[in-house]
């Protein structure tokens, strides 16, 4: 029985996580009756408005105390201090206690995926949606799809420093982000993967088919009181 009511898109930089978890938020708002939390690492990090005002004075101290190391790593393409990680995990298990919650790249990293295996979230409250580069060539695909998008904002060619952050930004997909998958998949978590390369409009209908195929387009209230939703059907597993 489908019980899940904490969401998260994964994929390679470049693969539209952020644009789908938006998406991925507003659809389960619709029959929520509420809008619904969308948190990341990237949104403790620059406080995030709707994010900022969930979190304990004690975390939002942790946060801070960090900040100026994180904004360093991200500027280098790598993975944020694992305090971050261990902050929203926190707020992941507060906030999905009660109401519906989407994650935007979680689990990022094997340390991330750790913190949330042993959190107070049962995996079998999380499904994971995973935005799959196309073909063999992960690396290669993200890169593209970051030059591409970098390049509407009319910042000019990217600089040799530019073009080493994304390559290290698609390298931990593929050493971090992916065996992360797999340790959560190993441990009972549904990951459903869609095609990183189509159409935003085709990837966000195909999360909604799944989303209502599993249940969790019915009123979201009712789940959450009964714990109980629909059989879940369809996906496909990532292996």
């Amino acid at each position: 029985m489908s019980t899940a009511i904490a969401y998260s898109l994964v994929g390679p930089p470049g693969s539209g996580k952020t644009t789908q978890a938006a998406r991925l938020g507003a659809a389960l708002g619709e029959v929520w009756g509420a809008p619904v939390l969308c948190a990341s690492v990237p949104a403790l990090l620059r406080g995030d408005r709707a994010v900022d005002a969930r979190l304990t004075p004690r975390e939002r101290t942790r946060v801070a105390r960090v900040r100026e190391a994180a904004h360093a790593r991200a500027d280098r393409g790598e993975l944020m201090p694992a305090e971050l990680d261990r902050v929203l995990m926190e707020l992941a298990d507060r906030v999905a206690g009660s109401e519906p919650i989407v994650l935007d790249s979680v689990p990022r990293g094997r340390e991330q995926a750790r913190l949330l295996l042993t959190s107070g979230l049962p995996v079998e409250k999380l499904t994971v949606f995973h935005l799959r580069p196309p073909g063999d060539d992960p690396l290669g695909f993200s890169l593209r799809r970051q030059l591409s998008r970098a390049a509407p904002t009319g910042a000019g060619r990217p600089t040799p420093r530019d073009l080493t952050r994304m390559k290290r930004k698609a390298d931990v997909y593929v050493e971090q982000t992916l065996p992360a998958l797999a340790e959560i998949a190993r441990a009972g978590a549904p990951v459903a993967d869609f095609d990183a390369s189509a159409p935003i409009e085709w990837v966000a209908q195909e999360i909604r088919d799944h989303l209502a195929r599993d249940g969790a387009l019915r009123p979201l209230r009712a789940v959450a009181a009964t714990g109980v939703g629909p059989t879940r059907q369809g996906g496909e597993p990532c292996v």
